[in-house]
């Protein structure tokens, strides 16, 4: 079971690695319809690779106390939201991912029962732990439907940003970015960041505003901390 998980897996980050390779594709380049399982079980929602097994008991038994257990078949993703378009469109976008299968911009679609809850509670800026079916379009961005969702506590969080420490693609991109113009620079980014911790994203800021970047630049960008986002490449979003 665990090497069919870990070849499902393998199998959808290479079809994703198009998006958060620096300087390589546009949103919404492809968007052919296909679907493919994020994971066969709930086994994969469980720890990262670097995790011990006693790391696994501990969590194991966390659940048993609390009797906290997600239905099988499903797996979580940590998302920071940038649009709400929920009550207009009927999706979500956000940056987040797990740690298991893919890691960068995200279409969420909610379940019929939860779409009008989510709609007025899920706000841009915010961070949420969403629980979806183990399928999801081939599309750029992925989407998936959402069974269940919470605001994320600051342990996901926390996770959320480690998981972003060991898979960010910031440091190739800014060995690029000095050598281009500032609109190469602000499309590339803004196709990037999702994989980029909230340090990083100070640090390409600063940057940007060093290269001549205004709210009045011919190109906008959409890199931004946490709580400061508000809008997306995928919508262009104002």
């Amino acid at each position: 079971m665990k090497k069919k998980t870990f070849y499902l897996t393998a199998l959808f980050c290479a079809s994703m690695l198009a998006l958060t390779a620096c300087g390589k594709t546009a949103a919404g380049e492809t968007d052919s319809g296909e679907t493919t399982a994020i994971t066969d079980t709930a086994e994969s929602t469980q720890l990262p690779d670097n995790a011990t097994d006693s790391d696994a008991s501990a969590d194991a038994t966390q659940s048993a106390e609390t009797g906290d257990q997600l239905p099988e078949e499903t797996i979580q993703f940590i998302v920071d939201i940038t649009d709400n378009h929920l009550a207009d469109e009927g999706f979500l976008i956000g940056n987040g991912g797990t740690k298991e299968g893919y890691l960068g911009i995200l279409e969420l679609h909610m379940e019929e029962s939860l779409a009008s809850q989510a709609a007025d509670s899920i706000l841009p800026g915010k961070t949420y732990l969403f629980t979806v079916t183990p399928m999801m379009t081939m599309s750029i961005p992925p989407q998936m439907i959402a069974i269940d969702f919470s605001e994320a506590s600051e342990a996901d969080i926390t996770r959320l940003e480690n998981i972003r420490q060991t898979t960010s693609n910031y440091q190739s991109c800014m060995e690029r970015y000095p050598d281009m113009e500032l609109e190469a620079i602000i499309g590339d980014a803004n196709l990037n960041y999702a994989t980029w911790t909230q340090e990083e994203i100070a640090e390409y800021l600063a940057f940007l505003t060093e290269k001549g970047y205004s709210e009045t630049s011919s190109a906008k960008s959409y890199v931004n901390l946490r709580e400061n986002l508000n809008g997306s490449i995928v919508t262009g979003a104002e």
